[in-house]
């Protein structure tokens, strides 16, 4: 989850969105969405980032934004979610998207697959991505961010 945490280049700072967030490796890319459910944006930067897997990139990113705005605080007005390609390993690149931790404090609850669901967006993240999981960040009290890490195969 390192790649994930690295503070970018270009200062998060309020404002419009989507924004693209620039980091010092140039393996790194990120974008930083709103609680705006629009994706076009996100799509093409999915195709820009990684020009022959794009679609595919795109799909997985739509997947775990969409979750993030439907089950996290990132959903709620002024609220963001961040979205990084890692392709330090061009073969297998990571992608980190991490929003802003559960809207509840009483259940929260972590990204899981259910066996017994062939449809849902998790089940389809399962079927385009080589692995994926997810992390949390805790501060004693509340989970304050979510991570779900996709490994892409490109073999």
């Amino acid at each position: 989850m390192q790649a994930n945490q690295e503070t970018p280049v270009s200062p998060v700072v309020p404002g419009r969105f989507p924004r693209v967030l620039r980091f010092e490796q140039a393996a790194r890319h990120g974008i930083l969405l709103g609680p705006s459910r629009e994706y076009r944006a996100l799509s093409s930067w999915c195709r820009s980032v990684l020009p022959v897997q794009g679609t595919r990139l795109a799909r997985i990113a739509r997947i775990l934004v969409t979750n993030s705005h439907q089950h996290s605080r990132s959903g709620l007005p002024g609220r963001t979610v961040r979205v990084v390609l890692d392709q330090t390993h061009p073969k297998l690149p990571c992608l980190y998207v991490t929003d802003q931790g559960p809207r509840t404090t009483t259940a929260p609850e972590h990204p899981r697959l259910d066996p017994g669901v062939h449809v849902s967006g998790l089940a389809v993240l399962d079927r385009l991505a080589f692995s994926w999981s997810p992390s949390w960040t805790w501060d004693g009290d509340r989970v304050q961010q979510t991570t779900v890490e996709a490994v892409l195969d490109l073999n």
